[in-house]
């Protein structure tokens, strides 16, 4: 057992009103079996609940002692999350652009904070010109593994520092689970995700140029894409 199972272990047991006996695996086809023998509490999970959030755990204590279908529908969400996150092939994006490569953008950041981290990156192929009052800069997918970043940042007038901000936002969504909530709501932007988007080096000026860059697209009404 190592040291995060360990960790899940103690804390699960700390929860549960009975004895727990607790087994891990990394079976797919099963994420959770459970037996209440003798008064004890006997589960089988996978490891994927290493890094369940605490409301998480408590779910799964409530479905497997009390059958409670609401617990149960947040344990499959946590599997879902998990199991999901790699199942199709990243889609063929162009990565060079007039002014940036985001292949370059992405391993520059990668090797700053994410030196053991692969995504795929590409620019978003989705665009329409007009009016517009907010912008998705970018997005990451996480049933393909892939971080999107929308065209408008092609340009050379927009600083390197704040695309490169967007790049390290996205690849965050690959580390960061989203958290779970008592209601079975799925929270992407979490205390860790936000404490961690803090730690790029040139936050405070990316979140500034962000706070214009509604009115710097509107005033050359250039086109962006939807990611």
């Amino acid at each position: 057992m190592n040291s995060e199972e360990n960790a899940v272990s103690i804390k699960l047991a700390k929860l549960s009103p009975l004895p727990l006996h607790l087994e891990w695996h990394e079976n797919r086809s099963f994420f959770l079996s459970f037996r209440k023998i003798r008064g004890a509490l006997h589960l089988r999970l996978h490891r994927l609940f290493t890094k369940a959030p605490s409301p998480v755990l408590e779910a799964l204590l409530a479905y497997s002692l009390k059958g409670d279908r609401h617990a149960g529908t947040i344990v499959r969400q946590m599997a879902h999350l998990y199991f999901s996150r790699k199942q199709i092939e990243p889609d063929a994006l162009l990565t060079k652009g007039k002014v940036f490569d985001l292949h370059k953008v992405r391993d520059r950041v990668k090797a700053k904070y994410f030196p053991d981290l692969e995504v795929a990156i590409g620019w978003s192929t989705h665009a329409r010109a007009g009016a517009f009052r907010c912008i998705t800069f970018g997005s990451y997918d996480k049933h393909r593994n892939q971080v999107r970043i929308n065209p408008l940042l092609d340009d050379a007038e927009v600083p390197a520092h704040f695309l490169e901000f967007i790049v390290y936002h996205e690849m965050l969504h690959a580390v960061c689970l989203p958290r779970i909530d008592a209601r079975g709501r799925i929270h992407s932007h979490t205390r860790e995700f936000r404490a961690l988007e803090k730690k790029f080096s040139e936050f405070q000026a990316a979140k500034e140029w962000e706070k214009k860059s509604l009115t710097f697209f509107k005033s050359k009404k250039a086109s962006y894409g939807r990611t």
